[in-house]
């Protein structure tokens, strides 16, 4: 009983966070970010994409041992690659950074989201407990990134992708918000009771 109120206030907690604070401290903080104007890259194929997204970005902790969890504007990240060669962020704007660049690959821009999960912090640890992924429709199948990999596996419904991708799978998924490839938000979602 304990354990599943502590983990109603934690999904709760996060969910506030997710839902606002996270956007608004976004936009304070791309106010103050250098940038440059944002150019979609060209790609060959999704397999190219995914070559090229391993030699490009860069995992890296957000400030204050990742509580300054921030997404970017895209042109941070224009600025990020003309001056470092490359663009480092944790993983909400990993998966950003990638619904950018597969938008071209999808059966319809419109099913390209930047989901953020909630797994249970009792079985992965409370900093592996949050993570966001770039899920897309394309070819017909469901495609995942996360971080710097495009996941191998294709499935056949976003729920699919979802819950068996390589970093949800085998773990408890406690909650998902999923967001447009611009960032707006357009539902939650929940694992049936």
């Amino acid at each position: 009983m304990y354990r599943r109120w502590l983990l109603v206030l934690f999904v709760f907690g996060l969910l506030v966070w997710l839902r606002w604070g996270k956007m608004l401290l976004s936009r304070l903080a791309n106010a103050f970010r250098p940038g440059l104007p944002w150019r979609p890259f060209t790609f060959a194929s999704l397999a190219a994409y995914g070559k090229w997204l391993r030699m490009k970005v860069r995992w890296k902790m957000e400030p204050l041992h990742g509580l300054f969890d921030t997404f970017p504007s895209r042109e941070h990240i224009a600025w990020q690659l003309k001056t470092h060669g490359y663009f480092a962020d944790d993983c909400d704007g990993l998966a950003y950074f990638s619904a950018q660049n597969v938008l071209p690959f999808c059966d319809d821009p419109a099913i390209c989201y930047v989901v953020s999960v909630i797994l249970d912090p009792f079985e992965v640890g409370l900093e592996s407990s949050a993570h966001a992924l770039c899920i897309f429709q394309s070819g017909g199948v469901w495609r995942v990134v996360s971080n710097d990999a495009l996941n191998s596996g294709q499935w056949p419904s976003f729920e699919a992708a979802l819950q068996d991708n390589d970093y949800c799978r085998g773990h408890s998924l406690l909650y998902a918000e999923i967001r447009d490839a611009n960032l707006h938000y357009l539902q939650s979602w929940r694992p049936p009771v």
